[in-house]
């Protein structure tokens, strides 16, 4: 029986110790995964406003934002 209880518990280790390796990799996945969708939220809200611009028929000149500091003067909008 000793034996028994023995492999019982090699085998329970070796599962406990693959289990603690997924938790700790869905972790970090969850992290990232977290992130993308922040990223994901801020480009579809961007998109959404700069639809709603080109329906207001603003257009934006992107090589003036680009080169203006954030904050800075009338962000490339032209009537």
């Amino acid at each position: 029986m000793g034996s028994l209880i023995g492999e019982l518990e090699a085998r329970q280790a070796a599962v406990r110790g693959r289990v603690e390796e997924l938790e700790g990799r869905i972790a970090a996945l969850t992290v990232r995964l977290e992130e993308e969708r922040g990223r994901l939220e801020r480009l579809t809200v961007t998109r959404e406003t700069l639809e709603e611009l080109a329906v207001e028929g603003i257009v934006l000149d992107a090589s003036a934002l680009a080169a203006e500091p954030v904050g800075a003067g009338s962000w490339g909008c032209r009537p």
